[in-house]
């Protein structure tokens, strides 16, 4: 089987929902996302290609079924025929996910912190479906085995915040309410709706996502300040070094 892509040629800027094959010779590809308030943040994907196999990257793909779906910045598959395995890799970039004010009242931090981590993994749960007309036929009709792994490039990653914000979602679960009525009811479900949240934000401050029925650990890229890239920059390795670092599930 092979997929519809079109090769890198050059140092060309790749165009957004675009399949591209990465060369062997050539894997470094970059991924840049600009500012016009700040220096940009910038990422290396270094794939580790195997000798019968192939590599595939793509900036904001989206299968055109759901097109008004959202997507991640960056996927990446990479396909080893040899051993029938499919890896697959799914980045967001955020400049902060930890750059909310901790003072802000707790329905504040709400609509800004714990939406922020909502949206985030929306999009890496739109990229596996998105992404699913690409690897779904690999598994079902020729048996390989796919992996993904789930991941954040962002210059700011604060557990210690994190953990904060969750203590401080506990909090307004300490009352209750002795009335069973409308507003007993009510009551009920605000806090199930809080501890969803309480849930969401202590595991992804453990670095874990659920999407589609699947908990992923997932990997946070710091990015580091970089005189010589111009801006905020990490190299990431992907394929057969991505498949060690990161917690994978099989989707089949």
């Amino acid at each position: 089987m092979e997929l519809n892509v079109q090769p890198v040629k050059g140092q060309e800027c790749l165009k957004k929902n675009k399949l591209y094959q990465v060369c062997a010779k050539a894997p470094v590809i970059t991924w840049q996302e600009e500012h016009q308030d700040s220096e940009p943040e910038i990422a290396d994907l270094d794939f580790q290609i195997p000798n019968e196999g192939k590599a595939v990257v793509s900036f904001e793909y989206r299968n055109k079924d759901y097109h008004k779906s959202k997507a991640a910045d960056i996927l990446c598959i990479v396909i080893d025929d040899m051993h029938k395995q499919v890896q697959t890799c799914i980045f967001d970039g955020k400049r902060t996910m930890t750059g909310f004010d901790e003072t802000k009242p707790v329905d504040e931090l709400r609509r800004d912190a714990v939406k922020r981590i909502k949206e985030f993994i929306l999009q890496i749960q739109d990229s596996m479906i998105h992404k699913e007309g690409l690897t779904a036929p690999y598994v079902k009709y020729y048996g390989y085995e796919e992996q993904v792994c789930a991941g954040i490039i962002t210059r700011e990653f604060d557990s210690a915040k994190l953990k904060r914000l969750e203590d401080k979602l506990k909090g307004t679960l300490l009352g209750s309410s002795g009335d069973f009525g409308i507003a007993g009811i009510k009551y009920g479900i605000a806090s199930a709706g809080i501890r969803k949240d309480i849930e969401m934000v202590s595991n992804f401050r453990k670095k874990k996502i659920a999407v589609l029925n699947r908990n992923l650990d997932l990997q946070v890229h710091i990015l580091k300040h970089s005189a010589e890239k111009r801006g905020y920059y990490v190299k990431i390795a992907i394929g057969s070094k991505c498949s060690r670092m990161a917690a994978s599930a099989s989707l089949y």
